[in-house]
């Protein structure tokens, strides 16, 4: 039962999606009585998106072999945790370094970068280490 489950991964996670949205409407609409539509529009069409996808992958995957063995996912767990402990350990030292130099601003620019970077790398990163 949980291995059909799992094949439907992406479709639940589209629908809590659309469900975060709405509940995230809803408090908006209690605290400011407004409602912003285009956010519900982008949420069902993000879900729309992915459940369409989720069910080309399902139709479209006749074979039994699993798509990840046991060693890939160990190998990509470690370099998240890795890759994970350098960016922090970077982060600290350059954070002690602006601190020492008298920087008392950081733009919300700067961390955005930062952010996103980090986030395309690893997605780089794992993509090449699950491939081997």
């Amino acid at each position: 039962m949980q291995k059909n489950m799992g094949k439907w991964n992406l479709t639940f996670r589209a629908i809590s999606i659309l469900a975060g949205a709405v509940l995230g409407l809803t408090l908006v609409y209690i605290i400011q009585e407004g409602v912003n539509l285009s956010v519900l529009l982008g949420a069902l069409t993000a879900t729309i998106i992915l459940i369409v996808i989720n069910v080309i992958k399902v139709r479209m995957q006749n074979d039994t072999i699993p798509d990840t063995d046991e060693r890939t996912v160990k190998n990509v767990l470690k370099f998240f945790v890795f890759s994970s402990h350098i960016l922090l350990g970077i982060l600290f030292i350059a954070l002690s370094m602006i601190s020492f130099m008298g920087v008392k601003l950081v733009p919300i620019s700067y961390l955005w970068i930062i952010i996103i970077g980090y986030l395309l790398i690893m997605g780089i990163g794992a993509f090449i280490v699950s491939r081997r």
